[in-house]
Parts: C-alpha cells; sequence; structure tokens
C-alpha cells in the first residue's frame, strides 16, 4: 500500500507539471486549475505513504523515534511532498497558477532521485545517533525551509525569464501568462523573508542535537559550515533588498544562487562529512 500510494503521489505530481506547462503553448484557462486539483490528490496520497512508512518503521523495536526521512529514498521523497505543499500553500495565499510550471518540475525531480536512489526503498537500519526525537524536531523544520528556497528558486527563474521576454523586441505568449516583474520579486521576497526565521531554527535545533549526541554545539563540520554559509547568502539577500534597496535582476539571481548552496549543503555535504554523511551511508 506505501509503494502505491508513493506511486499515485509521484504520478500527480508528473501530470501536474504537464498541465502546468501546455497553457505555454496552447491557451487553456481550466488547465492550472486542474492542475492544482491533481497536486492536491498527489499530497494526499503522499502523504499516506509517508504515514504508512512510519507506521512499518516504528514496529522494529529500536526504532522508535522512526522517522520518513532517514535515507536518499526517504530524504527524496519527503524533499519533494515539502516542495509541493509550501507550493500549494503560496497558491491560497496569492493565486498564480502559471509559476507551477517552474516549481512542480523540482518536485517530480526530487522523486526521481528518490526512486533512482543507491539506497533503494527498504527501510533503512537507524545509527545510534538518528534514533533520537531530535531527528524529528530538526529535520522536518530545514526541510520547510529548503523546500520554501526552492519555490524562491523558481519564482526567481520566472522572474529572469520574463524580464527577458519583456526586453526582447518580439516577446513570446509567455510574456502576457506570467506575472508582471514586480509582483514576482515581491513574491521572491516575500518567501525568502517568511523562510529565512525558519532556516535560523533549524540550524539551532541541529546545534542542539550536535550538543546532545556529541557534547559540543558547533564544531565547523563542513555540513555546519555550510549550513551556516547557506543562512549567510539569505541573510544578504535580505540585507541588500531591505537596506541597500536592490530590486529586480540582482536579487533574482542571488535567490537561484541560494538554492544552489541549499542543494549542495543538503546533498554534496553528505560526502564531505564524516559527522553528518547519513544519507550517504556515513555518519555517527
Amino acid at each position: 500500500m506505501e509503494q502505491l500510494c508513493f506511486n499515485l503521489a509521484f504520478a500527480g505530481y508528473a501530470v501536474g507539471m504537464l498541465l502546468y506547462w501546455v497553457p505555454f503553448f496552447r491557451k487553456n484557462s481550466k488547465l492550472p486549475t486542474v492542475a492544482k486539483i491533481v497536486l492536491m490528490a498527489a499530497v494526499a496520497f503522499h502523504a499516506a505513504s509517508l504515514l504508512i512508512r512510519t507506521y512499518h518503521g516504528r514496529q522494529i523495536p529500536e526504532h522508535l523515534w522512526y522517522v520518513p526521512w532517514s535515507n536518499w529514498y526517504e530524504s527524496f521523497s519527503f524533499f519533494s511532498f515539502v516542495i509541493t505543499v509550501v507550493f500549494l500553500i503560496l497558491q491560497f495565499y496569492r493565486s498564480l497558477p502559471i509559476l507551477g510550471a517552474f516549481i512542480t518540475p523540482l518536485a517530480v525531480a526530487a522523486m526521481v532521485m528518490a526512486i533512482n536512489s543507491p539506497t533503494g526503498a527498504a527501510i533503512p537500519s537507524l545509527p545510534p545517533a538518528l534514533q533520537s526525537y531530535w531527528m524529528a524536531l530538526h529535520v522536518p523544520v530545514m526541510f520547510v525551509a529548503y523546500a520554501a528556497f526552492a519555490n524562491a528558486f523558481g519564482l526567481g527563474l520566472a522572474f529572469l525569464i520574463q524580464e527577458r521576454q519583456i526586453k526582447s523586441k518580439k516577446p513570446g505568449a509567455m510574456t502576457f501568462i506570467l506575472p508582471p516583474l514586480e509582483e514576482l520579486d515581491n513574491l521572491i521576497y516575500r518567501v525568502i523573508w517568511m523562510s529565512f526565521p525558519v532556516l535560523t531554527l533549524g540550524i539551532l535545533l541541529g546545534a542542539a542535537w550536535a550538543n546532545d549526541a556529541w557534547g559540543r554545539y558547533w564544531g565547523w563540520d563542513p555540513k555546519e559550515t555550510w549550513s551556516f554559509v547557506t543562512w549567510l547568502i539569505y541573510l544578504i539577500y535580505l540585507h541588500i533588498r531591505l537596506v541597500v534597496g536592490w530590486r529586480g535582476r540582482k536579487t533574482a539571481y542571488l535567490s537561484l544562487v541560494g538554492f544552489a548552496v541549499v542543494l549542495f549543503t543538503y546533498v554534496g555535504v553528505n560526502y564531505l562529512s564524516h559527522l553528518h554523511g547519513f544519507l550517504s551511508g556515513g555518519g555517527k
């Protein structure tokens, strides 16, 4: 049942992505609404998959604090889920369905990564450091922040494409479908502004977990270092947006750079850190 729900969620994300793309090639005002409904159904199936997996994982005696984001398969799956949930929340806040064409591919890509992950779909055996309630606190908070920054990345892409279209001597149909530049710029800012405290909280929870597990709050391990770099980049974004007054292309590019660092912190550093390399098979 878990795998069926996962497959239905994956199919829903893929279909929703295609439905969001269609208006770029053929006018149909109803398809984005259908895409939103499909995504909501996919999220429901995905949530069911995660809950079922949690139930089965906790049947293992030593997995009292098991949560379904403990290996590459689970991690990418959960990331896809949170990216989509954040996008749907943004749609309730400000309905701009066409932005789904830029954000749903990230959710689909994460699902593809989950399916092709080296760890496979089997429930992992947790190392001692992960058999902790901190796993259920720190990780989802970080994923919410990362998923919000993924949405800001999609908005940044939309901004840069729209800007290029407007400056072109022959703007295409996309120009009249995408939101105005000022609206995109403000939405990027609001997403990052609301997500930055979440990222800060996640890092503080990680420091508390490190103290509980290793007896120190911070040790400049590669994961900790790059988490700080991620935090610093988004702090710089907020500073130049609020204090310096930069807007538009420069800040849109910074939202892209920030998410690139997020991906490196999330994925790449797992192969560099001897303490935090749980997803890649290392870690303590």
